[in-house]
């Protein structure tokens, strides 16, 4: 792995955890979602910092490049996050409903 991709992994790695952490100071931010974030950057972190564990992976998976092995990484992710943002979207979307139905007969209850 070149000097510039793990110089770009340890420069994103703490710039993704310093954001996250100053982000969670203000917000109020479910403990999932945080170690989420905090996971993401600590597996970037262990890239930069030891680039024989993305190389080595990469291998043993088939795919030529640590960058690419790295790029696959993030994007496996970032997947994963965009699908629990959807199915949680989808459940408050129902509750909405369901709450928006029960508001509607208990207005008509009292008129």
């Amino acid at each position: 792995m070149s000097l510039v991709l793990r110089i770009i992994l340890l420069v994103s790695a703490l710039l993704a955890a310093c954001y996250t952490i100053y982000r969670i100071r203000g917000a109020k931010v479910r403990l999932q979602d945080t170690l989420f974030w905090i996971a993401s950057s600590v597996i970037l972190l262990i890239m930069g910092v030891f680039p024989q564990v993305p190389v080595t992976l990469a291998k043993l998976i088939g795919i030529e490049s640590p960058a690419n092995f790295v790029f696959l990484i993030l994007v496996a992710l970032l997947f994963e996050k965009v699908l629990t943002l959807s199915i949680q979207h989808s459940q408050m979307m129902e509750k909405l409903a369901d709450i928006s139905a029960e508001l509607a007969i208990r207005d008509a209850e009292l008129k």
